[in-house]
């Protein structure tokens, strides 16, 4: 299967760490999630997949942190 942006077969896996932040000024109050996905990367033209884990997910979801999940405390 080809990348979905440009349909090239030139992908590769890597190893990440990303931090995903909420946006706007509410989200200088919520949690930072720190998350460490495979990426898949397509090397034509960069477009890159990676899929969260539910627990992950959860808290993009909630807005808070949830027991076990990797975050940088709440900022207040």
């Amino acid at each position: 299967m080809g990348c979905k942006q440009c349909s090239s077969d030139g992908r590769k896996m890597f190893t990440s760490e990303i931090a995903i932040h909420f946006p706007g000024l509410d989200g200088l109050h919520k949690p930072i999630l720190l998350v460490f996905p495979e990426l898949l990367v397509c090397l034509s033209c960069g477009f890159t997949e990676f899929q969260l884990p539910e627990r992950e997910l959860s808290v993009l979801i909630q807005g808070k942190a949830v027991e076990g999940a990797n975050v940088l405390d709440e900022r207040e």
